[in-house]
C-alpha cells in the first residue's frame, strides 16, 4: 500500500498549527550578538532573559561586552545567542560558520565592532545565506559598504549619547541595543513605534529624507525623545519581483516568517516522503493555502486579498520541453501540463499581499 494517502492529513495539521501560532511566534524573534572577545572559552552561549545573565555568566566577558549583552537583552528578544570571535585572529569566518548550524533559520545578527571589514564580512555572509542556503537571517550593521539588500539594516547614525555613564559614543556602540530592539518587535509594530529611551540624544544627518531614501537606518531626536526615523532596510535597487514594500523591515519580517514556516514544514515532513504526481502536489498546495488563510485572519496577510499558492504552469511547461519537445508540449492543455510532473521537482507559485504598518499620515484641511 502506498504511504501517500495516509500521510497527507498530517501535513495539513502541521500547516494549520503554524497558521494558528504565527502571531504568537512573531511577537519576538531571535537575536545573535557577535563579540570580538578572547576572555571566554564559549564560542556560543544562549540567554532567554536578563535573569539568565547571572554574575557568573557576566564574569566570562569583558566589562564593555557585559554592557552590550545587557543592551541586547533590554529589547526582550525571544532569545539571545552570544557568539565570540578571538581578538588574536579576528576569525569571524569561523564564527559565522559555527553560527550557521546552531541558530534558528530566521534570526537577527549583529556584531559589536568598529572594524569596517567585520561589518562588511557579516553583510556578505548574510546575503549568501539568504540567497544560497534558504536561511532568512537579517543583519543589523554599522555603516556597511556593500548593503542594498532587504536582509541588511544599515545603521549610519554618527553618534549616540547613552543615558548611563557611557555618555556620547560612536554609533557602532548602539548596534547591540538596536539588535535586541528589532528582534523583540512584534509583527504588529513598526520600528518607529517605540521611543528609544536608552539614549539621551543622537546626531542627525543633514538631510534625513535623503539618508532614508538611500537605505540608511537612522535615529533622530523628536522633541527630546530618540526614535527610529523610518523602519527601512538597505534595499534601494528595485526591479522585477523586488518592490518598494520590500524596503520595509516589517514587511520582510512577515515574508521571512511565511517562507520559513512553509520551508520547514516541507523540509521536515514532506520532502523525500511522497511520490511526485498531481494529486500529492494538490494536497500540498491545499495545506499551504489553509495556512495562508489562517495568517490572513490574523492580519499578517491582507484578509481582503485572495492569498494563495498554485502550480506554476509556465515553469512546469518549460521543464517538459527537453524531454517531449516544444511543439508537443505547447499543444498540451493546462490539465495535461499539471499532470506532467517533472522528476523530483515541485513548482509552486504564490500570490499574496502582506499588510504594511501605518506610518504615514496625510490630511487635507479645507476651509
Amino acid at each position: 500500500m502506498s504511504p501517500t494517502n495516509n500521510g497527507m492529513p498530517k501535513l495539513e495539521i502541521i500547516f494549520k498549527g503554524l497558521g494558528v501560532s504565527a502571531v504568537k511566534r512573531g511577537e519576538r524573534g531571535t537575536a545573535v550578538l557577535i563579540l570580538v572577545d578572547d576572555t571566554t572559552k564559549d564560542y556560543l552561549v544562549k540567554y532567554k532573559s536578563i535573569e539568565d545573565f547571572t554574575t557568573e555568566e557576566q564574569a566570562k566577558f569583558e566589562p564593555e561586552h557585559v554592557l552590550f549583552i545587557k543592551d541586547a537583552l533590554e529589547g526582550i528578544p525571544l532569545e539571545l545567542y552570544v557568539a565570540t570571535t578571538a581578538k588574536e585572529t579576528t576569525d569571524l569566518a569561523t564564527t559565522l560558520l559555527r553560527l550557521k548550524g546552531a541558530i534558528p533559520r530566521n534570526s537577527w545578527v549583529g556584531i559589536a565592532s568598529s572594524v569596517q571589514t567585520n561589518q562588511d564580512d557579516l553583510i556578505t555572509w548574510v546575503k549568501a545565506q539568504r540567497k544560497n542556503n534558504k536561511k532568512r537571517y537579517k543583519a543589523i550593521t554599522y555603516k556597511g559598504t556593500t548593503t542594498d539588500d532587504m536582509g541588511i539594516v544599515n545603521v549610519t547614525t554618527e553618534k549616540v549619547t547613552f543615558k548611563d555613564d557611557r555618555g556620547e559614543v560612536t554609533g557602532d556602540n548602539a548596534i547591540p541595543f538596536l539588535l535586541g530592539y528589532l528582534a523583540g518587535l512584534p509583527l504588529s509594530m513598526s520600528a518607529i513605534a517605540k521611543p528609544l529611551t536608552k539614549f539621551k540624544c543622537v546626531t542627525e544627518p543633514d538631510e534625513k529624507d535623503d539618508a532614508i531614501s538611500t537605505g540608511e537606518f537612522i535615529l533622530f531626536n523628536d522633541e527630546g525623545i530618540v526614535k527610529v526615523a523610518r523602519g527601512v532596510n538597505s534595499l534601494v535597487t528595485l526591479g522585477q519581483d523586488v518592490t518598494l514594500e520590500m524596503t520595509h523591515i516589517n514587511t520582510v519580517e512577515k515574508m521571512d516568517l511565511i517562507y520559513c514556516d512553509i520551508y520547514n514544514a516541507w523540509n521536515d515532513n514532506f520532502k523525500g516522503k511522497y511520490d511526485n504526481f498531481l494529486d500529492n502536489q494538490m494536497l500540498l498546495f491545499s495545506a499551504i493555502n489553509a495556512y495562508l488563510g489562517l495568517i490572513a485572519l490574523d492580519k499578517i496577510l491582507d484578509p481582503t486579498f485572495d492569498n494563495r499558492v498554485e502550480l506554476y504552469l509556465e515553469k512546469q511547461k518549460l521543464a517538459n520541453y527537453p524531454k517531449y519537445g516544444k511543439e508537443v508540449v505547447d499543444k498540451w492543455s493546462d490539465i495535461k501540463i499539471m499532470q506532467m510532473t517533472v522528476l523530483t521537482n515541485v513548482y509552486p507559485r504564490t500570490n499574496i499581499k502582506i499588510t504594511g504598518i501605518m506610518e504615514d499620515f496625510f490630511m487635507d484641511i479645507f476651509m
